[in-house]
This record gives C-alpha cells, structure tokens and sequence, in this order.
C-alpha cells in the first residue's frame, strides 16, 4: 500500500512539473547563472559561489553537467529538483524501516509529506536545485549516517554530508546542528553513555566546527531584500511568521486565524519534541537512535524557518511567510513530528495523531494552488512576445510579466542574445 501511495503521489507531483514548468530562465536565475555567461565555471568555482545569504555548493555543479547536455533546459532542471525530492521520499522511507523494523499502514504519511504540492514554487517558480533540492535530499542521507552502528563510519559520514550541507543553499543550518550532536556526543563519551572515546567525540566536534567557520571564508553579508532590517519593531511577528510557514506547508493559507493558531500550535509541538525525545534518549538506550533523528530533523527546520523569518519578516505578513518556496525545507520537521508520533506508547493516542496529522497533510494535495497557473502562463506568454518581438521591454509591459525585476541590472538583453546565438534555453530546437 505504501509503495502504491507512492508511486501515485509521485506520478502526481511529476505531472506538476511537467504540466507548468516553462523552459525560460526566471529572476534569481539570471543572477547564479551568471558565470555561466561569461566562461566555463570549475568545479570549486560554482561550489564555493554565494547567492544571497547562502552558497551553491553541489546544485549548481548539478546544472553545469545538466546543462551542458540539455542546452541549458529549465524544464530538465524542475524534474531534476523534483527527482531530488522523490528520492528523498524513499530514503525517508528507508529511514523509517530501518529505525522501526517494518513498514506500516501509517507510512503513506512520508509520501504525502515529502510530494506535497504546496512546494511548487520550488520546482516551477525559480528552480534553484542548490536551494532546497538538494539539500533536503542531503538531509536524509544525513539522518541514515547518523543511524550506523559503527561509529568511525558514522561520524565520517556525517562530516562528509554536513560539509556538502554547510555549502549547498539553505543546508547551511546543518553545520549548527551538527556542532551541537557533536558536543552532545562528546558529553555522552564523557559520561560513559555511548561507546565512544571522548578523543574521538572531541575531534569531530572540531572537524564540524571548522567545516562552518569555513563558510564565512571570504563571505558577504547579503540579505537579499533591501527592506532587512533587525530587530524588527514588532517582535511578536517573528513567531507568527514561522507558524504561518507551518500552516503554508500543509496548504492552509486562510483564514488567517486558523492558519494562525494551527500553525502555533505545530510550532509548540516541534519545538517540545525535541526536548521530549531528547530527554527519554538519555534513559533509554533503544529509542537513541529515534530520538537523535528527530532532534536533528526538527531543529534544522525551526532553524531554517527562525532565520526565513528574521530575514523576510520586513516584506509583510502574512503574504511574505506564506511562500510556496519555504514549504521544501519545512519537510524534515513534519517527518520529525511523524517518527515521534510512532514513538508514543499508547496506541489510542497514537492512533488519533497520525490521524490529524494526515488531516493537516491533506490539504496539500487536494489541489494545485493558483501561483502555478501564475508562473507557468506569465512565462509562456513572455516567451511568445520576445520570440515574435525581441524586445525585453516591450514583453514586460504588454505581457504584465516580468522574467526578471531590473533588466540592466542583470545585462538581460545581452544574456537573452547569448542565448540566441548559440540556440540555448528559450531558443534551443
């Protein structure tokens, strides 16, 4: 049955990108892209490259092999960022099995966790596999490293995940939460609770901490919105921000008191668990394994969404935290709230959560939301008009689309002709 639920919902979430991807470089695009232009960009170059508040890492290696096989497909791109989340669907899967020992009814949950279309911003509105892509991706690989038995091979793994985290967009707030496991890590050595020397707990933790310290390396402070400002006058938005960013992935945006109060409520019982689990961890040997998964899935999230929300709170509310785009990344917390629902011991009251949090998934898959009719039309429109006109402006006005906010910012029209001399993108056969 799981295996069914999957395929369907996968199949479902491939013909959204299908049905609406249109094969047309969008805003932010324009700008990471950019080396791409002038040059051929090496390895370290595109990994090491910042966007905005965060670095490239391995999506946009991703797109320079991508591209170079696909003239420069946008199309390629939104199934390969939506072939990254389906994979991390089955490893999540896999995740799962290898903690409880079986597959339940209960797990078609993962795929309509992980498959939801309320993140279809992410994979038809600006595809950025380095954003969150790849990096929920990462995320499940992190959390079947963290479940080896072995420690030497636990711990270089995790290291070797962490770091391509650290590096690869909004998977950056891995490298905290790693420091912090590694400095739980070196408590536990030093109490005797786990079989690890403490050398060994303490070497790692400064093999993490210098993985993150790398990332500041010749970093720039960039906000990405000019409106950033901190603290914000309104300190209370900030939890309200996050919330909303709980409700938008389940596909509530209104009323806004529902989406509110829901949204707070999934954010108190993320952040409990974590300290709930965590507690019982130190007590019981068999659920260590369990609880370390959710801590580590959760807090990375509520890390996410705390920094999305000091960053973009300045745009408004609630519009600015119900981006479709933020949804992605919320993945790992809603998979953390359904492994600690498996953990609980009462079968009743394990029963009536899986059932509301099924209810609360539901909505993101009834429908697709109006935003993709938004981008998928206004970028076919635009495409009709510059390939019919040339004329950037122009397309701009009549169209009431834009394919990027500031043209000469960007040296679009010179990019546009790039792209038409060699039949790239919008202009390949």
């Amino acid at each position: 049955m799981v295996g069914a639920v999957a395929l369907i919902l996968g199949l479902r979430f491939f013909f959204l990108i299908s049905r609406y991807s249109v094969n047309i470089l969008f805003y932010d695009q324009w700008d990471f892209l950019g080396s791409f232009f002038d040059h051929d960009p090496g390895i370290a170059e595109l990994f090491l490259l910042q966007h905005g508040p965060h670095r490239e890492g391995v999506g946009l290696i991703a797109d320079k092999f991508l591209y170079a096989v696909t003239s420069w497909s946008v199309r390629s791109e939104s199934f390969m960022i939506g072939l990254c989340i389906f994979v991390a669907m089955l490893l999540a899967l896999r995740l799962k099995k290898r903690l409880f020992g079986r597959m339940d009814y209960s797990d078609v949950l993962i795929p309509m966790i992980f498959l939801t279309f309320a993140q279809f911003e992410t994979v038809i509105g600006t595809p950025n596999p380095s954003y969150s892509g790849f990096p929920v991706l990462l995320m499940m690989l992190y959390g079947l490293a963290l479940i080896q038995e072995h420690y030497p091979l636990k711990l270089a793994m995790i290291l070797l995940v962490n770091f391509l985290l650290i590096y690869t967009g909004f998977g950056v707030f891995a490298g905290v939460v790693t420091i912090g496991l590694f400095a739980l890590f070196c408590y536990w050595s030093w109490r005797r609770i786990i079989a690890l020397r403490l050398a060994t707990s303490v070497v790692s933790l400064f093999l993490a901490s210098a993985s993150m310290a790398s990332f500041f390396v010749h970093y720039r402070f960039q906000p990405a919105v000019d409106c950033f400002y901190y603290p914000h006058h309104e300190v209370l938005d900030y939890p309200w921000f996050i919330a909303l960013m709980f409700t938008t992935f389940a596909g509530i945006r209104s009323p806004i008191i529902l989406a509110t109060v829901l949204g707070a409520v999934l954010l108190v019982v993320a952040i409990s668990i974590i300290f709930l689990v965590m507690r019982r961890a130190g007590q019981d040997q068999r659920l260590r394994p369990v609880a370390l998964i959710i801590a580590v899935m959760a807090s990375y999230s509520l890390l996410f969404s705390a920094n999305t929300a000091v960053g973009r709170v300045c745009l408004g509310l609630p519009a600015a935290a119900q981006a479709s785009r933020y949804t992605t990344l919320m993945i790992p917390v809603f998979l953390a709230i359904y492994l600690y629902v498996l953990t609980v011991r009462t079968k009743a009251r394990r029963d009536i959560a899986l059932v509301l949090l099924a209810l609360i998934l539901i909505p993101g898959h009834v429908h697709i939301p109006n935003g993709a009719d938004w981008f998928s039309n206004g970028k076919r429109t635009w495409v009709s008009c510059y390939k019919r006109t040339g004329d950037v402006l122009y397309c701009d006005s009549t169209t009431g689309f834009q394919i990027y906010p500031d043209p000469h910012r960007t040296h679009l029209q010179q990019k546009l002709d790039y792209l038409k001399e060699n039949k790239l993108n919008l202009f390949a056969e």
